[in-house]
Parts: structure tokens; C-alpha cells; sequence
């Protein structure tokens, strides 16, 4: 190999590595199909620009020593190439920085000019250089001499690498730390590189530094395994926070499509989980072939989100229309075909959904079977969002102490004594105003705060019996209502004891009240939990019997003490004769039982003598008292019932 080869070879080395190292970066990309994304096809953008530079600079240190014949003008033709490949190159390096950063989609048509003009500035002056030589040019001997165009291309690189960190630091938190990290370094690595080339000619590791960054870049940014879910080959829920962190924080408008597949649980139970996944990924094809994959996210196992960029409602309102209209045709899961059901949501951020948590509240969230035949938006979201609300309510009101207990007296009959009463638990939010339980405790389910809130209620309980008042008024027990969240939690019976053992109260005083739906959820480990806390000599009781859960396994396999008709039935028992022996039967065999009975809902004396003449042993309802704040409970246990009540319940009694 003659001399001015390996010349030649020695000089080209960096470039030949940045060829195979873009080269391999390209083949990676490509193999993994990541190409769908403006950012993917730019960074592919940039992979073949820096080996056209590479190439062309190859040639040049090949030819230009005289290599062969026609060398100065291959040499030339060759480097003038490079140049205009090199000029391009930071410039498009740095708009790929705004497309990572997602506040690229928020130049205007003006803005994106203003952007260009420095690019566009040095792309002319290059390629006017055959005319003008303003870039470089050919001394007496032939020699390679810089111009004062080709500083002003540095000038340009600079530029562009200096805007591309300024716009990550404006957006710093639209981009997740490793994604800051590698951006940060990988700028840093081409501004050294253009430094090094500008200050000494003959060290040619420009290119070279900008294809290792160009590695990283792939690595760190491109290779996005870790944010696919790997069952529906859909982005995963990771990808869908990071991405709408990055849309909000960038002010970005966006719509929203939610697909929830309401009907994924008893698809797994009775076709099993292949079937079930298989259903999942069909779903997700659908959706591809409608959007682009970086569009689809699943963001938990029954509910796909869509992200559009832009404001194009009426868009996105059609292509809901068209998703919504597929869930009326079989889906295939494998060798299976079934009809799935789906409720379908829509709206846009920021108007609808000013926040990240909204929108994933909203894929969180139950969606009423009711709903499903329609695409929810607008004001049919209302629901979702006043839920929403609620749930911040509840947050609030941990912090801020709005939560109070309130308290109804419960009457024993037939000497219309004040034995016992409910503590139930009140939420009074600065924004929102009274909240109901009805609302706020499915909302403190769902946000996992409910054991907070029961051991609210028990230690306002516990300090309330440990005044003293209690014992002062004649009251046997306080009631405490259980969720069934709490009862199933490993370790709730020993912190329940812990909670009245610090405020020193018997635990006799504790009556716990467990709905009935909440009794036949899981009959073995609610009786472990009963017995434990029985042993310690906490009560029990039955609530809401009657609401529409009836299980008799639940009265006869639970050791409850008591059992509490729901109002229900009471209020049927005056309307007709069936829902008087729905009254009559119930109280019949809770007796025989040996359960205490209380009946809630009691507003008028008629009742009072219905009740009278079925002999149950407790009242309770808005005849005698609504729930109250502890002061007007402690007046109102200082009030007896009217006088004439005992005469109605003598009369009444059989």
C-alpha cells in the first residue's frame, strides 16, 4: 500500500468511523420500525447527514493528495458536498432538541422562519462559494484555506446548540432526568467538537463527536422498549404520563379519546387470560390502523388513551364516532370470536382536562354501564369531573381538617331511651361546600384514602367517649361504619384495637357497622376479622340489610350482634302488602336468629306504631334526628321524645 494511502487512511479514520457508527445506528433504527414520529425521521434525517459528510470527507482525503486522475476536481466537487451536508447539520440537531423537548410543535410558520434564517444564511453562502469562494478557497499551492464563511457556519452550530439548551432549560420539566441528562451531555459533546475543529484544522473529530452523540441519542432517547407494553404493542402507562407531562407543560392543545372496554373481567373469567389478551391486541391493531402508533397508550388493562396533537374537534369527535361504532361487531381473540363492550370518552386539554391527573383520573375511572352506548364528552363528562373534584376535595380536607363527625341518635324501644347512636362522617370543603358520603367515600375508595378517613372516625369517636360525655347521656355504644377496603387490609384489626387502647375507651363502647354488600364480599377473611376483634370486645352490626345485596350466608356465617333494616323497607311495608310481609318475614327471622334488630328511615309516627307492633328493639331516622355536629348531638341527647309517644307505643304494642 503506497504511502499517500495510508495517508490518506490515517486522515480519514474518524470519518470512516463515523460512517459505520451512523450506519449501525440506522440499521438499529430501522430493524425496530421506530419511524412513525417527526423526532424518528429527523433523527434518521441526521444519521444521513453526518455519513454523506463523512463519506464525502473520505473522498476527499483520498483524492485530494493526487490520487488518480481529475483529483483536484473530485477532491473539490467532493468537499463542497461535505460542506453543504456539514452546514445543515446542527441546525437540524437542534430542532430535533425541540421535538424531544415537544415545544416544536408550537412554532408558528413565523417562528419556524426566524428559527431557519441563520441556516438558510449559511446554506447560500456555501453554495455561492464556486462563485464567491466567501467559504473556503484554493491558495497558489492548492491548499485548503478557510473563509470567513466557514466561521460563520461555526458561528451558526453555535448558535443552534446554545438555543437547543436554552430550550431545554425553558422546558426542563417537560423531560423525564435521563432524557435532560442525555440531551445535556450529548450538546455539550457537538460543541466540543466544533470547538476542537475550528481551533485546530488537522484533529478532524467533529463528525466523529457528533456521531457518538448520535449513538447516545439512540440509546438514551430513540430506543423506546421501556415505554411499550408488550402484550398490545401499545405505548404503556409510563410513556402516557411522561407524554401528557410533556404536552402540558409545553401548553400544548391535544384531544383526548378514552376507550374502556367494560366487559375485559368476565372475558378473562370465562375465556381465560390468552383469549383475553388476544381480544386486548386486536383492539390495539384496530386502533393503528386508524392513528399512528405513537398516538395509542394503554393505560390500564381495560382502557386504551388516545393523544392527538391540535384543536381539530370535530376530527376527533368522528374518529370516536367510528371507535364507538366498531364495539357494535365481533372481535376476534385468536380462534375466538365475541362481541366486547366499550364506553368511549372525549375531550380536550387544556379545556377539559387541565392537568395530567385528569386525564388519567379519567382512564382510572368507573364509566356507568348506562353510558355506553354514546361518546361521553362535554357535559356529559360532568360526572367524571365533578368526581374529580371530589377526590381534590378529599385531599384538601386531610390537610386542611375540614372533615368532621356528625352524630344520629338510635332510640330502644318500647322505653324510647337514648342508647346508642351513628357517627358518620361529614365533609365541609372551602370549594366545593358540603360534599355527601355518597359521593366523597366511593371517591376515598378509589383514591385509596378510606383507611385514613375510618381511622379518622374512629379517634374523633374514641376521644368523644373518653370526655366523658357519653357515659353522661346514658349511651351504650357509638357506631363506626366499615369499608370493606379497611376490613380486608392486613393488620386493620390490631390498629383498630391500638386506636382505642390510646384513647383509652373499653372497646364494648365500639359498635362496628358493616354494610351487608360489603358481609357477602368475602365471607372467610371478614370472619377472621370479626372473631378478632369480637375477642377483644368490640360489637358488631348488619347495615343496610335489605338494600339489595340480600345473602342469608352473610347473617348466618358473620357473628353479628345486630342487624339494621335499611329504610327501604320500611317505606314499602307502608305502601303495600308485599313489602309489609317483606318487613314482617325479615324482622321474623332476624329474631329467630337471636339478632338485635334496628330499623333506620323512621320519619312518622305510623311507622313508629308499625314498628311498635313488630316488637324491634331499635329506632332510627329524621322523626327523631338528623345526623348532628357532636355539640348539637350532646343538646339534643337532653331532649326526651314527645310524651305522647309512649302512649302511641303502649298502644301499639301487641
Amino acid at each position: 500500500m503506497s504511502s499517500s494511502t495510508m495517508s490518506a487512511l490515517h486522515y480519514s479514520a474518524f470519518y470512516i468511523c463515523c460512517v459505520l457508527l451512523c450506519l449501525s445506528c440506522l440499521c438499529y433504527t430501522l430493524i425496530q420500525g421506530r419511524v412513525a414520529r417527526r423526532q424518528n425521521q429527523l433523527y434518521i434525517l441526521l444519521l444521513l447527514n453526518m455519513m454523506s459528510c463523512a463519506a464525502c470527507s473520505v473522498v476527499v482525503a483520498f483524492f485530494e493528495g493526487g490520487f488518480g486522475s481529475g483529483t483536484h476536481l473530485i477532491a473539490d466537487t467532493t468537499r463542497f458536498m461535505s460542506i453543504v451536508f456539514h452546514a445543515s447539520l446542527t441546525p437540524m440537531f437542534g430542532y430535533y432538541v425541540l421535538l424531544v423537548c415537544g415545544n416544536a410543535w408550537q412554532l408558528s410558520y413565523r417562528g419556524l422562519a426566524l428559527y431557519a434564517l441563520p441556516f438558510i444564511f449559511t446554506e447560500l453562502i456555501v453554495l455561492m462559494n464556486p462563485l464567491t469562494g466567501w467559504v473556503y478557497y484554493y491558495d497558489n499551492t492548492f491548499q485548503y484555506c478557510r473563509n470567513w464563511g466557514a466561521y460563520a457556519i461555526y458561528a451558526a452550530a453555535f448558535f443552534y446548540m446554545l438555543a437547543g439548551l436554552l430550550n431545554l432549560f425553558r422546558y426542563w420539566r417537560a423531560v423525564t432526568s435521563a432524557k435532560r441528562n442525555a440531551l445535556v451531555f450529548f450538546i455539550a459533546l457537538v460543541a466540543v467538537g466544533i470547538f476542537v475543529q475550528i481551533a485546530w484544522r488537522d484533529i478532524q473529530i467533529e463528525l466523529f463527536t457528533d456521531a457518538l452523540a448520535a449513538l447516545g441519542l439512540m440509546l438514551s432517547i430513540e430506543d423506546e422498549d421501556d415505554r411499550i407494553d408488550m402484550a398490545t404493542g401499545a405505548y404503556n402507562r409510563r410513556a402516557l404520563s411522561f407524554d401528557l407531562k410533556n404536552f402540558i407543560t409545553t401548553e400544548q392543545v391535544f384531544q383526548v379519546i378514552g376507550v374502556r372496554i367494560t366487559d375485559t373481567a368476565s372475558v378473562h373469567r370465562v375465556m381465560g387470560s390468552s383469549a383475553s389478551d388476544a381480544f386486548l391486541r386486536s383492539v390495539a391493531d384496530y386502533l393503528r390502523t386508524l392513528l399512528p402508533p405513537y398516538c395509542i397508550y394503554y393505560a390500564n388493562p381495560s382502557t386504551y388513551i388516545i393523544l392527538i396533537r391540535g384543536d381539530d374537534e370535530n376530527r376527533a369527535a368522528e374518529l370516536a364516532a367510528e371507535i364507538l361504532d366498531r364495539f357494535g361487531k365481533k372481535w376476534k381473540g385468536g380462534k375466538v370470536e365475541s362481541l366486547l363492550h366499550a364506553a368511549v370518552t372525549r375531550g380536550v386539554s387544556p379545556k377539559d382536562f387541565p392537568t395530567r391527573e385528569d386525564v388519567l383520573f379519567m382512564a382510572d375511572s368507573p364509566i356507568p354501564v348506562k353510558e355506553e352506548k354514546k361518546v361521553l364528552s362535554g357535559r356529559d363528562l360532568s360526572y367524571l369531573l365533578r368526581r374529580l373534584e371530589v377526590e381534590r376535595a378529599l385531599h384538601r380536607g386531610l390537610e386542611e381538617h375540614s372533615f368532621e363527625v356528625y352524630y344520629q341518635p338510635v332510640y330502644e324501644l318500647p322505653s324510647l331511651r337514648m342508647t346508642s347512636a351513628e357517627a358518620l362522617l361529614r365533609l365541609h370543603d372551602r370549594v366545593l361546600g358540603n360534599v355527601p358520603p355518597a359521593e366523597f367515600i366511593p371517591a376515598a375508595e378509589q383514591a385509596g384514602i378510606i383507611e385514613e378517613l375510618g381511622d379518622f372516625v374512629l379517634e374523633e369517636v374514641c376521644a368523644f367517649i373518653a370526655h366523658g360525655e357519653p357515659d353522661k347521656m346514658g349511651l351504650n355504644t357509638i357506631g363506626v361504619n366499615l369499608s370493606v377496603l379497611q376490613c380486608m387490609q392486613p393488620g386493620f384489626a390490631a390498629r383498630m384495637k391500638e386506636i382505642v387502647s390510646r384513647f383509652d375507651v373499653s372497646p364494648s363502647k365500639i359498635n362496628f357497622e358493616i354494610t351487608e354488600s360489603v358481609a357477602a364480599n368475602d365471607y372467610n377473611a371478614l370472619d377472621t376479622v370479626i372473631r378478632d376483634l369480637k375477642e377483644g370486645g368490640f360489637t358488631f352490626a348488619m347495615d343496610d340489610y335489605g338494600t339489595g345485596y340480600s345473602n342469608m350466608q352473610s347473617i348466618f356465617s358473620l357473628d353479628f350482634d345486630l342487624v339494621k333494616i335499611d329504610k327501604g323497607i320500611l317505606w314499602s311495608a307502608e305502601k303495600n302488602s308485599i313489602g309489609r310481609a317483606i318487613l314482617d318475614n325479615s324482622v321474623r327471622m332476624i329474631r329467630e336468629m337471636n339478632r338485635k334488630i334496628l330499623v333506620e328511615g323512621v320519619e312518622t309516627e305510623e311507622q313508629i306504631r308499625l314498628l311498635a307492633r313488630l316488637s324491634v328493639d331499635y329506632l332510627q331516622g329524621f322523626y327523631f334526628s338528623k345526623p348532628v355536629p357532636r355539640d348539637e348531638f350532646v343538646t339534643l341527647a337532653r331532649t326526651k321524645p314527645e310524651s305522647n309517644l309512649s302512649i302511641l307505643i303502649q298502644e301499639a304494642a301487641p
